[in-house]
This record gives structure tokens, C-alpha cells and sequence, in this order.
């Protein structure tokens, strides 16, 4: 999305009051969050050609530089990491949630939500040979929200650094990383490592102490 689509986007919205929701606890390095069926969205993302890859990535709004051999394609987000009540979608999310959807609700089973909203969508792909610099995600939205991985591309030369724990995340498996702790992530591998990653939330305010987000 370019910034006067964002623009137009904000300007037909009224911002939600950010304190409506709580900080969610996260866990201290990984939560394993069990296997997902990705065998719909495995085709379709190894279809997205290298001009679509390249033209959805000059879109994003999350243009950081620890970001220098990862590219997007963004199907929600946040404008500027504020408020999780206040994201936008991009056409792409009319596209592609019929498929994401049943995977992102089942990945978020063990957390019991009433109303589950997910204000950042994307696939992440991260170049072979490359790395994701340390860093944290920092305050905002990123303390309200749990923040989930699901590997759809990758090879056991990926490897995710959290909370100073690091591991390979498996294949068709879910799992919140702590977004806070300082992260990275290293490809040793030939081939690029493409998750979809989405933050989650609570919508509802009372039922925000069910299950694991206590």
C-alpha cells in the first residue's frame, strides 16, 4: 500500500483508544503452538513470481533496516506500529484469506479467543545466505499483540534467535516468538526462508484473560 492509500485509509477511520486493550504476556523465548495445515498456501506462495516479490516489498510500510535481505508482502498492518484497532488491509487480503485464515486460526487454538483480530498479516522471505540483524520490535501495538510464525518455505540452515535461545522452526508449525526480547534470524541455507507471520489480539477486552494470554 503507497502512502496516500494509507492516508485515505486513515483519514476514513477513528482511531480506537489504544488503552481499550491490555499487554499480553509473551513467552520467554518460543511457544510451540503444534502443527498447521499449510498444504493450500504452499503452491500459492511458490507461484509469486520475482516481479511481484519485488513490487509488494517496495509497498511496505515496515521498511527497517535490519530488513536489508528480507522482502514482504504485506496483507495487513499497523500504521506506524500504534494501535493494533487501527489496521488497514491491502487488496491483497481479499485474495489470499480465504487460504490464510484457516491456517491462522488454527495455529491460535490454545489461546481460547472469543473474537481473535489480526492486525498484521505478511509473507517474509528471507534471502539464502543472508540474516536478519539483532533487534526488538519495541513498544506500541507490539506489547498488545502475540506475535506468531508459521514456517511455509525454509531448510535446516534457518535459524531463529529469541530471548537468547536459538532454533530451527519447523516446517508447517506455528509458533509466537517474543518480539520484544532482542531477535534475529540467520539463512545458512541455498534456499530462502519465507514464513507467514501475523500478530494476534483479543478484541474483546473481558475475555482477555482466558487461556494462555493470562
Amino acid at each position: 500500500m503507497t502512502r496516500a492509500m494509507r492516508a485515505g485509509v486513515e483519514a476514513d477511520r477513528t482511531e480506537q483508544p489504544i488503552q481499550a486493550l491490555r499487554p499480553v504476556r509473551k513467552p520467554s523465548s518460543y511457544r510451540d503452538l503444534g502443527p498447521v495445515d499449510i498444504a493450500a498456501l504452499v503452491p500459492l506462495v511458490a507461484r509469486i513470481s520475482e516481479d511481484t516479490w519485488k513490487v509488494e516489498d517496495s509497498r511496505k510500510e515496515n521498511d527497517f533496516a535490519v530488513f536489508h535481505h528480507t522482502r514482504h508482502l504485506v496483507f495487513r498492518f499497523t500504521p506506524r506500529n500504534r494501535n493494533p484497532l487501527d489496521f488497514y488491509s491491502t487488496p491483497a487480503w481479499d485474495v489470499w484469506s480465504p487460504v490464510l485464515l484457516p491456517i491462522m486460526h488454527r495455529a491460535i487454538e490454545e489461546y481460547a479467543f472469543v473474537s481473535p483480530e489480526f492486525p498484521k498479516v505478511m509473507l517474509a522471505r528471507l534471502a539464502a545466505g543472508h540474516v536478519i540483524d539483532p533487534h526488538r520490535d519495541g513498544a506500541g501495538s507490539n506489547l498488545l499483540t502475540h506475535k506468531i510464525h508459521v514456517p511455509v518455505q525454509t531448510n535446516p540452515g534457518a535459524l531463529f534467535s529469541s530471548g537468547g535461545e536459538e532454533r530451527h522452526l519447523a516446517l508447517g508449525h506455528a509458533y509466537e516468538v517474543n518480539n520484544i526480547a532482542r531477535h534475529s534470524v540467520r539463512n545458512e541455507g541455498t534456499q530462502d526462508r519465507i514464513h507467514l507471520v501475523f500478530e494476534v489480539f483479543e478484541s474483546q477486552p473481558s475475555t482477555a484473560e482466558r487461556g494462555i494470554t493470562r
